[in-house]
């Protein structure tokens, strides 16, 4: 099997219509059934006409004219992940019309990405529910916890917009290295120039090791890593930010609990009763 990357970006030239796995077929050094499969993945994209959207297309009989643009995107190494499957799946929480609320595992990408999606919340809700979901927020892949999706693009803009302001309570858990000395406070160090706020209460002591309670007061990229870091207590586990803060479970980090209203109605979402807290487990880390 091939093992570099492979992209395509190429438009349909002049002639009769075509299936795509033709067109890919003639354009790409891959297999016929490896392009099969790796379109289901979601690694092919079509602009159809003077259209300017690009959609992920799967279907291989999918027909094609002259003038679309056709683009595919083939990493081995995440087409034999995705091949192999072997990734925990979400845990629906609430389900209501317009949105519906999961657990999202750690390992598992908020969505996907050119090279596919099938390793996805996304898409994993997508093929239980056999209805798109509309991401509204994101979680790192290392990060476990709780995520909202809307079903439909109206419920989309209204969720999005409490969640780009501070409308949205989101609390996490982590275990950090080091003793936090003092019992609460407030880190506001500066993120890419950006003013960053995070929250947080010391639950736990134990062995070098300190279990926090945070809540953000701004959502930044990586915005509890880094601060967490920048005051000398990494996030065990964290393959990124920190040193010798090495866990062999991986980011012990999770995303507790969002609060949040909708329509006078005030929601609480938390992590399923029966995943198991965030444990120390001081042995062998």
């Amino acid at each position: 099997m091939m093992k570099k990357k492979v992209v395509l970006k190429k438009s349909v030239p002049k002639g009769d219509e075509i299936q795509i796995i033709e067109f890919l077929d003639k354009e790409l050094p891959l297999s016929k059934s490896i392009l099969k499969e790796a379109m289901i993945q979601g690694s092919c994209w079509l602009k159809k006409g003077n259209s300017k959207a690009l959609r992920r297309i799967r279907r291989a009989k999918t027909p094609i004219r002259p003038g679309d643009h056709v683009e595919f995107y083939y990493d081995p190494m995440l087409f034999e992940r995705q091949r192999e499957g072997d990734i925990a799946a979400p845990t629906l929480i609430k389900k209501e019309r317009d949105w519906s609320a999961w657990y999202k595992p750690a390992g598992l990408l908020s969505q996907g990405t050119r090279y596919g999606d099938s390793m996805s919340l996304l898409r994993m809700i997508e093929k239980e529910t056999k209805n798109e979901p509309f991401l509204i927020h994101r979680l790192d892949r290392e990060t476990d916890g709780v995520m909202v999706v809307a079903h439909n693009a109206k419920a989309a803009k209204l969720l999005s917009a409490k969640w780009q302001g501070t409308l949205v309570q989101k609390i996490y858990h982590a275990w950090v290295l080091g003793e936090v000395v003092e019992e609460e406070g407030r880190l506001d160090a500066m993120i890419d120039g950006k003013k960053a706020i995070t929250y947080f209460k010391v639950l736990e002591r134990l062995d070098n090791r300190t279990y926090l309670e945070l809540r953000l007061g701004t959502g930044r990229t990586h915005q509890i890593r880094k601060h967490l870091e920048g005051v000398g207590h990494p996030i065990m586990g964290d393959p990124v930010y920190g040193r010798k803060n090495k866990d062999h479970r991986g980011l012990q980090l999770r995303a507790s609990r969002l609060v949040f209203d909708w329509h006078g109605d005030e929601k609480h979402i938390d992590t399923p009763a029966e995943i198991p807290a965030l444990d120390p487990c001081l042995r062998d880390s």
